[in-house]
């Protein structure tokens, strides 16, 4: 089976990102910057030719999905299990107050007290990403997904889990990764060029 290509796009920034804390699966819409943060990636990917376009059911994810499918006069297409893992407790709670609380340890993704396992939330995401390269073998899918969730999948196609990558990720950061469902190639890790470029022309 010809390696099935895709695109991780995160979304853009979203009102939790700016308040510095944990949104999980709570929905959470894209602030103005994030908005000028997903233009900036519909530039970038302007030339890529795209089979699908897919996004979890979230609106900071859908929205940032619906501006790069714009150019690309595609429709987006909606899973819910790509949606970001369940973080339980820390849901709406600051990222400095529980940066010491279980959950991610140097080894890392472990679960989020109430919330998700690492094994639950590769389960799921899993699940939705070899669909996909069975239905799509040898084309080319842009996922507009989470940082957390996007995190976990590039590294297990990276074959470290359970650690994880820890190369920095900002809003609409891109990765490329070609899979056959079983042998996978990473090409392009956590990308953040064109929202610095974005910024550099705009301050």
């Amino acid at each position: 089976m010809k390696p099935t290509t895709f695109y991780f796009v995160r979304h853009g920034q979203s009102e939790g990102n700016a308040a510095r804390i944990f949104t999980g699966q709570t929905d959470s819409p894209l602030t103005e910057r994030g908005r000028q943060q997903a233009a900036a990636v519909a530039d970038e990917l302007a030339n890529v030719k795209f089979d699908r376009i897919v996004s979890s059911d979230l609106s900071r994810t859908r929205d940032t999905a619906e501006v790069i499918a714009k150019r690309h006069g595609l429709a987006v297409e909606v899973l819910p299990e790509l949606r970001e893992i369940d973080v339980g407790e820390r849901t709406g709670k600051d990222f400095d107050e529980t940066a010491a609380l279980p959950g991610w340890n140097e080894d890392g993704f472990v679960a989020w007290p109430g919330g998700e396992s690492l094994d639950q939330v590769l389960a799921r995401t899993l699940g939705a990403i070899d669909r996909l390269v069975r239905e799509s073998p040898g084309k080319t899918i842009l996922i507009v997904g989470h940082g957390g969730v996007n995190r976990i999948l590039l590294s297990h196609f990276l074959g470290i889990l359970p650690k994880l990558d820890r190369t920095p990720g900002g809003n609409t950061n891109i990765s490329v990764v070609h899979t056959d469902g079983k042998k996978h190639t990473v090409e392009r890790l956590f990308a953040t060029d064109h929202v610095l470029k974005d910024e550099r022309r705009t301050s």
